[in-house]
């Protein structure tokens, strides 16, 4: 018997087809499912909103279309098993924070203001990411590829992680765990942050610790929002306590027209597309497509799904990582 898989979300038709082509799996598309095919899925594939899963009553497993769980750590059904695709937004998001340094280190933004405002003007001295101090808060696929990224400039490389040691395979110069966070807020020139949502992330940049940051640091943020007290932010960088920062989540999201964080000169806000997984890259929705399909040829034969969370941390377990 051939189990039911429901697509919530509108993949790419290449790659819809070759689910559609598997012998072991009955595929349905339906960015709106009705009540009958939500009662007789057993896989879902997407982003379900809670009402859809209380209707999926033979629900096994929900592989999600995003490297963040945070949405489904309440009220998930018992015994389903949910797995997110981490490992599918190195490339994306690793771009994005280099642009976003770059941007900053040489005004462009401020330039951009300029133009909007037929303004020619110089905005002084700019700076160059080479052989500067990079804290990465997350040590995972997309730290390691930001990683790669900076290494060509010469970076020095702190990844900070909640388990410490070092391991060969990735590409940072060290491992600290969030017991140093202070200290090495103090010696960062760039800091990364790719942290998922749990109880002890949130508010983790508050203002006592965005103080501590370099006057000519940089901060960028493609995790999630929650991360940094906004409030705390707004003020730093409008006393110019920082060189600049580069959002792309905010707290609250989406950022309310009157939030006076759209008014800071020095921060760069983009609406959460760096991690997008349809409509953006076409790197990452092949990435996203092969972690779905190796999971539902595991889960055919009885394996270990890659990226399986783990509820009572909100990460995903250690084991079969993609």
């Amino acid at each position: 018997m051939k189990k039911k898989v429901l697509l919530v979300q509108p993949f790419r038709a290449e790659h819809i087809e070759r689910l559609y082509n598997t012998e072991k799996y009955n595929v349905i598309q339906s960015d709106e499912p009705t009540d009958e095919e939500l009662s007789e899925a057993e896989i879902i594939l997407g982003m379900p909103t809670a009402q859809q899963l209380e209707k999926a009553q033979k629900l096994e497993w929900v592989q999600i279309s995003s490297a963040g769980n945070e949405k489904y750590m309440k009220n998930f059904p018992d015994g389903v098993i949910l797995t997110n695709l981490s490992g599918a937004f190195g490339r994306s998001m690793s771009e994005f924070a280099l642009t976003m340094v770059l941007n900053l280190y040489k005004h462009l933004h401020l330039c951009r203001d300029n133009q909007n405002n037929a303004f020619w003007h110089d905005e002084g001295r700019q700076k160059s990411p080479r052989g500067k101090n990079v804290l990465l808060l997350g040590a995972g696929n997309i730290a390691s590829e930001t990683a790669e990224l900076f290494k060509a400039f010469e970076c020095s490389i702190t990844a900070i992680r909640r388990i410490a040691g070092i391991e060969a395979k990735y590409p940072f110069d060290r491992f600290e765990t969030l017991d140093s966070l202070d200290e090495e807020l103090k010696k960062a020139d760039i800091i990364i942050c790719s942290l998922p949502e749990t109880k002890k992330t949130k508010k983790l940049l508050n203002k006592d610790r965005l103080l501590l940051l370099k006057p000519d640091a940089v901060l960028i943020n493609l995790g999630r929002g929650s991360l940094i007290d906004t409030d705390a932010l707004v003020e730093i960088l409008n006393e110019n306590r920082i060189l600049g920062a580069a959002l792309d989540v905010t707290d609250p999201e989406p950022l309310p027209e009157e939030h006076p964080l759209w008014k800071c000169r020095n921060a760069i806000i983009t609406p959460h597309i760096t991690g997008g997984s349809l409509g953006h890259l076409d790197e990452t929705e092949r990435r996203l497509f092969e972690i779905c399909s190796e999971n539902l040829q595991r889960y055919a034969e009885g394996k270990p799904l890659l990226n399986k969370v783990d509820f009572s941390s909100g990460y995903r377990q250690n084991e079969n990582r993609k």
